[in-house]
């Protein structure tokens, strides 16, 4: 079976234009994070304060603690149609303007950040919205757009991340949940997504973009007794584009009920493309593979080398090749629905985004082995590659240095644990180091 795979080689890089800089005894740069939730403000504040500061051109590096966010938004008063009515409503949106920015959490099964819209709709709901906010970083949080608190709703277009307009985003191990639109994504721009999770019921991955999908989880989440089927994707892809969404490596998995009936995708309007590579299906689609939208024709929907569960390959013949056109006219698509593997080759990372390489950006820095001396210090020797140290006590994070020591606060309780964490150049914490325990006997 064909699989990509990227491996980072070479030397790590410290560059001078970190936020909240502090160079070391050898004259590296590295940083504090400038935004630390909650112990600054909450995150809509943290949003702000990226949006507001001067020099754009140096990365603002945000960090949230572990813990479940719920969020109003901004605030401010947009206007919406609903039911035919004009309504003037307090915006529950979180947007984000500002390039350059990193958000990163303690860990995505532990922080999440939650909205509650009480009116649906892509325009009105998005958890996050990043409108021209060039070179993203996300990693290790869950956006949660939880339509009206009810554990009823299916179907509801409800958005967790929208983008527009924005190049080069970079997102890592980020959960997106919601039912309908869950991820909007990023019209007019490109973004990378790597272990990522992202659950919904219908079209919850629609919008156009060159979309890059590696190695994440797609989950189908269930429809209560409404009996419908899911939609994973609704793209929208702009005629000029080569490349769509790129599906990688990843793994279909979810509610039972959705064996042999859901749809991969539909086309939505543009011209939407859509590919599976290595798909690992734990649960089988509708033997159509595709369905059809508003007489919108695919200029590609294929798959390579899709598997079940024990690793065998999933039956395409019976894919659908027949679509009616904005005329109602039944038209036939000239493409093949399964790539050869010359075709699925130019599906890399090197053909689709050619001159860039996010996975490089990801890399997480392995963690020192900790020390500790004293009774009252814990050290470990310098990491080169890490920007930052997370100082972890009983695997919470508590302090953050530059150094490669940390002293303990007295009248830490005995018995307390410590490990240390590193960060990359974006602000992402890698895992843990060995535990040592305070004080030392």
């Amino acid at each position: 079976m064909l699989r990509f795979a990227y491996i980072l080689t070479g030397i790590f890089f410290f560059f001078s234009f970190c936020g909240a800089q502090t160079p070391d005894s050898l004259g590296r740069v590295r940083y504090k994070y400038d935004f630390v939730v909650p112990d600054n403000g909450n995150f809509v504040a943290a949003i702000r304060a990226a949006n507001n500061r001067k020099d754009k051109t140096k990365r603002f590096r945000i960090f949230i603690k572990s813990s479940m966010y719920r969020i109003k938004g901004e605030g401010n008063p947009i206007k919406i149609v609903e039911n035919g009515k004009e309504m003037v409503i307090p915006s529950p949106m979180t947007v984000l303007t500002a390039p350059n920015t990193s958000i990163c959490g303690e860990g995505w099964k532990h922080t999440q950040i939650e909205s509650m819209p009480m009116h649906e709709g892509i325009s009105c709901t998005s958890t996050l919205f990043l409108n021209g906010a060039d070179s993203t970083y996300i990693q290790d949080i869950e956006l949660w757009s939880n339509y009206r608190n009810d554990p009823d709703a299916f179907a509801n277009r409800a958005v967790a991340l929208n983008e527009k307009n924005c190049k080069g985003n970079i997102f890592k191990n980020l959960s997106l949940m919601s039912t309908q639109d869950t991820y909007y994504t990023n019209d007019g721009g490109t973004t990378y997504l790597e272990d990522c999770t992202i659950k919904g019921t219908v079209d919850f991955i629609c919008g156009g973009g060159t979309i890059y999908f590696n190695r994440c989880d797609i989950e189908l989440r269930p429809r209560g007794k409404t009996g419908a089927r899911d939609v994973i994707c609704a793209p929208a892809t702009e005629a000029f584009r080569q490349y769509g969404y790129v599906f990688n490596g990843c793994r279909i998995f979810g509610a039972s009920e959705q064996e042999g009936r859901y749809m991969l995708g539909r086309p939505w309007k543009n011209a939407p493309r859509a590919v599976f590579i290595g798909t690992m299906m734990e649960l089988l689609p509708d033997s159509l593979g595709w369905t059809e939208m508003h007489g919108t024709l695919p200029r590609l929907f294929a798959e390579y080398e899709s598997i079940n569960p024990d690793f065998q390959l999933v039956p395409t013949g019976s894919r659908r090749k027949q679509y009616k056109d904005k005329n109602n006219v039944q038209t036939t698509v000239r493409y093949s629905t399964d790539l050869s593997v010359q075709d699925a080759e130019k599906y890399d990372i090197d053909h689709v985004f050619p001159g860039w390489h996010p996975e490089q950006k990801t890399v997480l820095v392995e963690p020192p082995v900790v020390h500790i001396k004293d009774r009252g210090s814990i050290y470990w020797e310098d990491v080169p590659e890490a920007c930052l140290y997370a100082i972890c006590k009983n695997r919470d994070v508590v302090a953050f240095t530059t150094k490669p020591y940390y002293n303990v606060p007295r009248g830490t309780a005995e018995g307390s644990c410590y490990s240390v964490r590193c960060a990359n150049w974006y602000g992402g914490l890698g895992d843990r180091s060995n535990e040592v325990v305070y004080p030392n006997r």
